[in-house]
Order: C-alpha cells, then structure tokens, then sequence
C-alpha cells in the first residue's frame, strides 16, 4: 500500500496514528466501517501522481546483514523504477546515489553498507505515464494544421511610400503617412483565396483607396484592371461607374476619420488566370457616411505575389492583415 511520506526536521515520521483513540492513520480507498472520533482516514488508491510523473513509496524492513534491496515489498509492491529516477532513505536519512547505494538495474537497489536488523528501507520511485486519449504535441499541431479556416499570413517584405511601415513576427503591417503601402510575397500556392482585412484607418484627405497587384517587389500598372459597384451616401451620392483603368477601386475615405471599415476577398492572385476581387466598405461617423460594395477583376494570366494599396490623395495611416482561406 502506497502513503504520503511526512517530515520533521529531515526526518521521516512513521505510520503511527493519534494515543487517543488507539487507532492509526488508515490509508485505503474507501472509507472505514466503523471509525472512532478522532481517527484519520487518508483516501489513497497506491499512487500519488504529479503531472505527468507517477511516484510509487515501497517500504521494506532490512534484516542482518542485508545489502540488496529487491522483489516484494511490506506492503505487497514489486520493487520497480527508472534508474536515475529514484530516492532511497534508509531510517528516514536520504542516501546518496552512487555513494551510498547502487541502482542501475530498475528491480533491486544494492547498498554500500550492511544495514542492521529492522533498519527501515523507503524507495520513491518516479515513473513516467501516459494519460488516457490525449493528444501529443506533434498531433495536435496536425489537428491545428488541418483545420479549415482563415490562417494569418506573414509578408516577406513591406515597402512605404513616404511615411513608415514595419510587419511584425505575426503578419500585422503598420504605417502612418504613407502614399502607398505595398506588401510582397503574401500569395503563394499555399491558398488559393486570400482575405485582406483594414483596422484604425486614417487618411488626411477625402478620397478613394485604390489597389494594384505586385510580381516580385513591382506593381503591375497596366490597364488591365476592371472594377464596378455601388455607393450610398448619406448625402444623396450614390452610384460607382464602371471602369477600366490601372487599379481596382477598394472604397472611400473621408479626412480624418478612424470609421474606415472594409475588407477585401481576392480570389486566385498566385494562379496565373484572371484575378478577382470583391469588397464591401464603410466609412464615416460626421454628417456624411458612405456604404461602398465593389467587384474587381485583373484581366489577364499573372501569378501575383503582392499588392499595393494607396489613396487617389493624402496619406494613410493603419494596420493592414492578410488571411489565407485554408479550405
């Protein structure tokens, strides 16, 4: 039977229960029959597990001359351990492994000394344990793999026009004052589809945010670009002509304000087939707001690995992210 080791002053106490009632401490698993007041039952099934380590006590009683601790022990446990992974005391004094014993074999400790009649040997033994329908690590990360989902992407490079920008470890690209900001090397054939998400936008002059695609650190600025929609204003305005031109128009951004909501999907920029796009934008909180819903597409067979986004005039300021669709 396995039971909780006490300490006074480094040593061991035995296992003696109180004078009054005459009854000891009772370790087992389920409660006594007919307790007395005052008697103390600790509830132990044999083992006593820390976290993913199982320590085992076994307690034996030397007799003349003994020097190999080995087999059965006083409370019927099969001496067993990890060599390395034990702690041996002899009369509640903790021996030296090495100096004062020997175990190397995982069965039988082999003493460095002769131990006298009824000399208490205790062996903690550390072992390790598997825990029932867990999952490792390395599962877990293919679980995580494996799941659909938007998975944030992290550009190889980040170019300001003007201004500063910087992309951290994760993939948040940060610039205020810009002209233009351009990621590179965010699509790949890793997705097919791709979502770029705006947060605390800012810009110094009312205009329109405009995007082109990018091949290796350049914008393709050709007139290859279509885009058409539809904007509602609070003021009356409404309506977006369809175009052709050199970039796909992505919203409208009032002076100033922060209210600048969109995001916009594009749809098999690394495939070298058409691109497309769509969005739907917000922006506002003064006396004018305006709802913005667009569809893009780049007219012709390019890979690209990047894009720009930049005002018709001023400069902006925020946080751009770019997600993967994991299908």
């Amino acid at each position: 039977m396995t039971k909780p080791l006490y300490f006074y002053n480094g040593s061991t106490f035995e296992l003696v229960g109180p004078t009054t009632p005459q009854s000891p401490i009772a370790y087992q698993t389920s409660a006594p029959t007919a307790p007395a007041t005052g008697d103390l039952w600790i509830d132990s099934d044999g083992d006593v597990d820390t976290y993913n380590r199982q320590l085992t006590r076994y307690y034996f009683v030397a007799t003349a001359g003994q020097t190999s601790i080995t087999g059965i022990d006083a409370n019927g446990l099969t001496l067993a351990y990890v060599a390395g992974s034990e702690a041996v005391y002899v009369n509640g004094a903790l021996q030296v492994r090495g100096q004062d014993y020997t175990a190397t074999n995982g069965t039988s400790v082999v003493m460095s000394s002769a131990l006298a009649v009824n000399d208490v040997v205790e062996i903690f033994a550390y072992t390790a344990f598997t825990v029932a329908n867990a999952y490792t690590k390395s599962e877990t990360d293919g679980v995580a793999a494996a799941a659909a989902g938007l998975r944030m992407v992290v550009p190889t490079s980040v170019a300001v026009g003007s201004g500063t920008g910087s992309v951290d470890a994760i993939g948040n690209v940060t610039f205020s004052g810009a002209s233009s900001v351009s990621l590179n090397g965010c699509f790949t054939s890793t997705y097919d589809n791709y979502r770029i998400s705006f947060a605390n936008m800012s810009n110094t002059a009312s205009a329109n945010i405009q995007l082109r695609f990018r091949v290796s650190g350049a914008d393709n600025s050709t007139s290859n670009y279509r885009y058409a929609g539809n904007q509602t204003g609070t003021d009356g305005s409404s309506g977006i002509s369809g175009a052709i031109t050199t970039f796909i128009r992505i919203g409208y951004h009032t002076t100033g304000q922060r209210n600048f909501i969109t995001g916009v999907d594009v749809i098999n920029p690394f495939l070298t087939i058409n691109t497309g796009t769509w969005n739907s934008n917000f922006d506002g909180s003064g006396a004018n707001s305006y709802a913005t819903m667009t569809t893009g597409m780049f007219n012709g067979d390019v890979s690209f690995d990047g894009f720009t986004v930049f005002p018709a005039s001023g400069n902006i300021s925020g946080t751009i992210r770019v997600y993967g669709y994991k299908d």
